[in-house]
């Protein structure tokens, strides 16, 4: 039980965290931005008490100091300065560290008394007249209104009993708002919590005493309640008596059955278990593919009706599954702020972020490795593409860069578009170093483009930097990303100008696990290519291909369309080919796009639409031009599939 307690509290600390730093980002930009103090003060609070709850001494009370100084600030007792920010900064990563040590279930080795005391230098020093107010609860001499007193009679039209809870806690209890918070959400699992004396504001503050006093509408019995708030720890009495509001005094009344059940609205589900039901519904697609086929060679009626009701279930489960891991990119992109202001700082530059369509899903396993290829874009777009405030001057720009991310889905397919308003690549450099390096010939130089380019430059290694940094160069971690694109069946493309900033631009698809493709033979061989790359499939005569330029294109409305021959490009001899064109001697054309670019695909003959399951190849045949991955078909026989964008 305490497992699961934890795992609760480590993920919902990882969203707190999330958001502080987020806000941190919104509050250094401008300090008057009240919603973004109070939203980091609600967190750090909801924090301190949910660590006091657990037990993890160290949290709650670096957070509760993190909590005094946010209420000075709040107070405008305090005013938000870049030193301030500065130490919220590094408490919220201390916290981190905290939570991680949590996670792995290790002594934390981090100590925070001098981190207390660096916080209390930021305090105002508090004067007498400040001192905070103590509510007893004096529910006896308290008028309840209209509103209550219908909720009242609603409760006992209901057969629920009303009953007064005064919770008295220990005097050595620490964090005793934590304890009343545990007091609240234990009654509000037996019954309604009607009205709490103080409020629940003060509660949630401090501003009381040892105790506290709750109207609660339940069922259950005074003793039910009573030792269920005992079970909890620092709470040393509790009394609970009926209140008769007729009469206006507590009076006894005879219990009444109790009810536990409650409904679960939200459940947490590990990852690892998601992953095996993924894997499960892939080998169910293809008992689902096998069987279809089985149907369809055997054409009895009633195995057919059977069978469609099968492939429309598994086909609803299939969509089901696949909702379930899909995240909103926000998830990754939410610690983007905070990276970019740490890094242009260190740069001594202004950067502001935009993000736009960060809460388009992604299959979780994309959302992991599209992490580390997104920071080296905006540590590269920081460090080498945006210029120093006083070289934007002189170029009449605006000092404050900007990097903007910008999320987009079209045909089942992602585009994450990284661009700076920096001084963009360096192409004549590119050209210049490449040539020194022997890495293309001055033929090749002449006619260098910015495809040519960007192959340059996710070379491992290759950098236009004249001085090595941390991050130095666009050269740098274009490679890594580069390597994780192809790893994912996407694209890595860039453009960039002079003087104006560069833009790079990945291309993912939506999930790696099943998706929908065609099926195609290639002499005798069956290959799939995903359907969300085909815009169409045409037949044509010889006679309609031409050359330009030693390729082979055909005009297909008004478009010129360049050709690749499948059987050439993937070395299928020609003897295999028996049934390379259609009995009318025509040949079969699959035009896929990739990005606003269009590609015809010749083919022996087209067999059909089908879901497939990917299945990633071994590391000796992985970087094999042309094919991603490979998939099992109803027969039992294994299919490739192609790679729209290596054969290009």
């Amino acid at each position: 039980m305490q497992d699961s307690y934890s795992e609760i509290f480590i993920s919902e600390s990882q969203e707190y965290l999330g958001s502080i730093s987020k806000c941190l980002v919104k509050l250094e930009r401008n300090p008057a931005d009240l919603e973004s103090l109070n939203e980091i003060f609600r967190c750090v609070h909801t924090l301190k008490g949910m660590s006091a709850t657990m037990g993890f001494d160290k949290l709650a009370q670096l957070s509760h100091q993190m909590e005094n100084l946010l209420d000075a600030l709040r107070s405008q007792r305090r005013k938000v300065t870049p030193e301030i920010i500065d130490m919220l900064f590094f408490c919220t990563d201390t916290i981190e560290k905290l939570v991680e040590d949590i996670k792995l279930k290790r002594e934390s080795r981090i100590g925070i008394l001098g981190l207390l005391e660096d916080l209390k230098k930021f305090l105002p020093v508090p004067g007498p007249e400040k001192e905070e107010k103590i509510f007893e609860p004096q529910l006896e001499s308290t008028e309840f209104s209209d509103k209550e007193m219908k909720i009242f009679k609603g409760a006992k039209d209901k057969g629920l009993n009303l009953f007064k809870v005064k919770v008295s806690l220990a005097e050595d209890c620490v964090m005793k708002e934590a304890r009343a918070f545990m007091v609240m959400m234990s009654l509000k699992g037996i019954g309604q919590n009607i009205k709490s004396f103080p409020s629940i504001e003060d509660l949630k503050e401090g501003r009381f005493d040892l105790s506290f006093t709750v109207i609660l509408a339940a069922k259950e019995s005074k003793e039910i309640i009573r030792e269920e708030l005992l079970n909890i720890a620092d709470v040393e009495e509790v009394m609970v008596t009926t209140l008769d509001l007729s009469l206006g005094r507590a009076v006894s009344v005879e219990p009444t059955a109790p009810s536990y059940i409650k409904k679960i609205q939200s459940m947490r589900i590990p990852v690892e278990r998601l992953d095996k039901i993924m894997n499960l519904m892939g080998e169910l697609t293809i008992a689902k593919i096998r069987l279809m086929q089985t149907v369809r060679t055997y054409k009895n009626e009633i195995l057919e009706e059977i069978a469609s009701g099968v492939e429309r279930l598994t086909s609803t489960l299939q969509d089901e599954i696949m909702q379930t891991r899909l995240l909103p990119i926000a998830y990754i992109l939410d610690a983007f702020p905070r990276a970019v202001r740490d890094l242009s700082r260190r740069q001594n530059k202004e950067i502001d972020l935009e993000i736009v369509g960060s809460e388009i899903e992604l299959d979780r396993v994309v959302l992991d490795e599209i992490g580390d290829p997104l920071v080296h874009l905006v540590r590269n777009a920081i460090d080498h593409g945006i210029e120093a405030p006083e070289e934007r001057k002189a170029l009449k720009k605006n000092p404050r860069g900007k990097i903007t991310i910008n999320i987009s889905r079209q045909k089942g397919q992602i585009f994450i578009e990284v661009a700076d308003d920096g001084k963009g690549v360096d192409i004549p450099a590119v050209r210049r170093v490449a040539l020194e390096k022997g890495l293309i010939s001055e033929t090749e130089a002449v006619n260098l483009d910015e495809r040519k380019a960007l192959y340059l430059l996710a070379l491992s290694g290759f950098s236009t930097s004249k001085k090595i940094t941390e991050v130095s160069g666009r050269g740098v971690g274009l490679d890594i990303v580069k390597s994780k694109m192809d790893a994912l069946g996407g694209r890595l493309d860039f453009e960039t100008k002079a003087g104006v900033g560069s833009r790079f631009i990945l291309t993912l698809p939506l999930t790696l696990a099943i998706i929908k493709a065609m099926l195609v033979k290639v002499g005798e061989e069956i290959f799939a290519i995903p359907l969300m790359s085909i815009r169409e499939t045409i037949k044509l005569n010889e006679s309609e291909i031409k050359i330009i330029q030693n390729f082979e294109v055909v005009r297909v409305r008004d478009e010129v369309i360049p050709i690749i021959r499948l059987d050439k490009e993937l070395g299928i001899s020609d003897s295999l080919q028996s049934d390379k064109k259609d009995l009318d001697g025509r040949i079969s054309l699959v035009i896929v796009e990739y990005g606003q670019k269009s590609l015809g695909l010749a083919i022996s003959q087209v067999i059909g639409e089908q879901d497939i399951v990917v299945k990633p190849l071994g590391s000796l045949v992985r970087r094999t031009k042309g094919i991603a991955a490979a998939t099992i078909l109803g027969d039992g026989r294994v299919a490739l599939i192609l790679d729209i964008m290596s054969l290009r």
